[in-house]
């Protein structure tokens, strides 16, 4: 089966409840309701062994236990545990990337904007308000892998052909100890001071700094916000400079 570099919402629950990329992977449908009743389904089946050779009495019993199985579970419990747990991990940092209207472009996605969000089918809704902030909600399949299992991509069994950001083997090393936001303020100063207007979007503003140091512990795109809340002009806080807008 071909690997891909995004999950939508209902594959990274079936991915967290399951552990099973090619299950998860696997999961597709056009129709987003339907979509979600197959991730349930996966998620919720429940198995009773038996032996090929059982007896009446052995069916009978094991009937009964996939009866009383089902009748506990909650109708949706398992799936929206696991969908907590995929909010948990995005609120954490793995990558995603949405659209902010219907049919609009897809954007990066700070992961501060999930802390007042739920997930809701394919979207993010707003916690208090209800409606939906992020539609058609992506998610990085290699950071989720590593997110869920705590290892680099590859020892997690997960094909990954080609990154965004390949390593270099001449990173310059990065040495920065307290708070680092001035250091990483004066790093982009450094590169864009004469033409501030042009300085990129947070997300790749974080590729470039991660193309020249690889991944420093705590810098991310809540810091590249910060920077760009330091350095770009009013006009060009919103979604990078001038030259990315259409």
């Amino acid at each position: 089966m071909p690997y891909y570099s995004w999950l939508n919402v209902p594959q990274a629950v079936v991915l967290e409840a399951t552990q099973d990329i090619e299950l998860a992977l696997g999961l597709t449908s056009e129709i987003p309701a339907l979509l979600i009743v197959k991730a349930n389904q996966l998620i919720t089946r429940t198995v009773i062994p038996l032996e090929p050779n059982a007896g009446e009495e052995q069916r009978r019993v094991a009937l009964k236990k996939l009866k009383e199985a089902k009748a506990a579970m909650a109708v949706n419990r398992y799936y929206l545990e696991a969908e907590q747990r995929v909010l948990w991990r995005l609120v954490a940092g793995v990558r995603t990337k949405a659209r902010r209207r219907p049919g609009g472009p897809y954007e990066d996605i700070d992961p501060v904007e999930y802390t007042g969000a739920e997930l809701q089918g394919l979207d993010a809704i707003d916690k208090r308000a209800r409606n939906v902030i992020l539609f058609d909600l992506l998610i990085n399949v290699y950071e989720y892998v590593e997110s869920l299992t705590g290892k680099p991509v590859r020892s997690a069994g997960v094909s990954r052909p080609q990154m965004q950001e390949p390593a270099s083997p001449e990173l310059e090393k990065w040495e920065s100890t307290g708070d680092r936001l001035p250091k990483v303020i004066d790093w982009a100063r450094s590169k864009w001071g004469g033409d501030i207007e042009n300085l990129p979007a947070r997300s790749e503003l974080l590729q470039i700094f991660r193309g020249q140091f690889g991944r420093v512990r705590g810098i991310s795109e809540l810091t590249m916000r910060e920077v760009r809340g330091q350095l770009a002009p009013d006009a060009a806080r919103r979604g990078g400079a001038p030259r990315h807008r259409r």
